[in-house]
């Protein structure tokens, strides 16, 4: 399969516990390349506080920050690997 520059990937973090939510949104972003998005599904504010966190330090882009309209405490972040 070729890999595209504009591909989107995803991972469900939901039922992480923090730190475990990082752990697993860096070791997917390091397993992608630049260009590529990866959306992120992921529950509590103080998850999605520490998993901005961790991806803008690595100087990642935040792409969109939305709850999930269908349930409650539930986000999606879309991050692109710089």
């Amino acid at each position: 399969m070729c890999v595209t520059e504009n591909e989107t990937f995803f991972i469900d973090i939901t039922e992480k516990k923090c730190p475990m939510t990082t752990v697993y949104v860096r070791a997917k972003l390091d397993a992608m390349t630049s260009g590529q998005r990866l959306d992120v599904r992921l529950r509590g504010t103080e998850t999605r506080k520490n998993v901005r966190a961790s991806v803008q330090a690595l100087g990642h882009a935040i792409l969109t920050d939305l709850p999930v309209i269908e349930e409650p405490d539930l986000y999606c972040l879309t991050v692109k690997r710089c």
